[in-house]
């Protein structure tokens, strides 16, 4: 199997090293099931799989570009060097999904349900996942960059050497996630819950302004103009 080579950083924050998924060369076309323990080099770009269901699938080293997978369940899925750009997983049911090595651009995950997700090595850009759950997820080596998770729920996530910048996570529910070597930088930050949650995590001077009111709450400060008599 023979991928793009190399490890692709572009411009922006550095962050940790993320390598190409080794998609296979030579592509094996979609014929239209997926059946046994592992599959290598599978071809399912714009495939439709809308609704659905997989158990117990591997695929290595496949394009998954331009999948429609919307509304489907996928239990003890893993993917691993696979490139998703472009694909559609809206309101997807995948508890346990695993991804090693993988891509995802452009893709659109409103509504997924990722709960007890693991992603290491994984890359995000530009990737619509609003209203989404990764409760008890676990990222590593991950970098996300122009991501919409607006309230996402993360709940209990584990990330490790997480890079999040311009990334949009308005109203994210954060409590009890654990964050180890984690930055933050141009995000969006209005209305999180859970900012506990940041502990250990680095941000942008820009960024933590927009946590102050979070923060403040968090402590139990009001902030205010007038103080607690009003205005004289």
């Amino acid at each position: 199997m023979s991928g793009d080579g190399g490890t692709r950083r572009p411009a922006g924050a550095p962050g940790p090293r993320v390598p190409e998924p080794d998609v296979a060369r030579h592509l094996v076309p979609f014929a239209g099931g997926l059946a046994g323990d592992t599959l290598a080099g599978v071809d399912l770009a714009g495939a439709d799989l809308a609704g659905a269901e997989l158990d117990e699938i591997q695929l290595e080293g496949s394009a998954l570009d331009r999948l429609r997978a919307v509304g489907g369940t996928w239990r003890h899925t893993a993917l691993v060097d696979c490139r998703l750009d472009g694909a559609d997983l809206a309101n997807l049911h995948a508890e346990g999904l695993s991804m090693v090595r993988c891509r995802l651009a452009e893709v659109r995950l409103t509504g997924a349900q990722l709960p007890r997700a693991r992603l290491r090595a994984v890359r995000l850009d530009g990737v619509r996942a609003s209203l989404t759950s990764w409760r008890e997820a676990t990222l590593q080596h991950v970098v996300l960059r122009g991501c919409d998770l607006t309230e996402a729920d993360l709940t209990g996530a584990a990330l490790t050497d997480v890079l999040l910048e311009d990334c949009d996570l308005t109203g994210a529910q954060l409590s009890r996630v654990r964050c180890e070597r984690v930055h933050l930088t141009d995000c969006r930050l209005r209305g999180i819950a859970g900012v506990e949650g940041l502990r250990g995590a680095s941000v942008s001077e820009a960024d933590a302004y927009e946590l102050l009111p979070a923060l403040a709450r968090a402590a139990g400060v009001r902030i205010s103009e007038s103080g607690p008599w009003g205005r004289p």
